[in-house]
């Protein structure tokens, strides 16, 4: 899979070295979401993989560009 598949696939803007910031929610599907870290994204197979850990590309993932500014946050539709 590439990160192509994933944009394609996800509808995501991902790209590699593409800044983004990542949350989990510590109760599964409800509660607030949490922040874990702020990285880059490295590579793609069906996730994403910030600092080799892999992540669902559309489940608490912030999309940023150079300056910050949301491109997409996956989190919205889900509080």
């Amino acid at each position: 899979m590439t990160m192509e598949y994933v944009r394609k696939t996800y509808n995501v803007p991902a790209k590699r070295g593409m800044r983004v910031e990542i949350y989990y929610r510590p109760y599964g599907f409800s509660g607030r979401w949490r922040f874990v870290k702020a990285g880059r994204i490295s590579s793609a197979s069906h996730y994403i993989y910030v600092d080799s850990v892999s992540y669902h590309p559309t489940h608490g993932i912030v999309y940023l560009d150079e300056d910050g500014t949301v491109i997409l946050d996956t989190r919205k539709g889900e509080e």
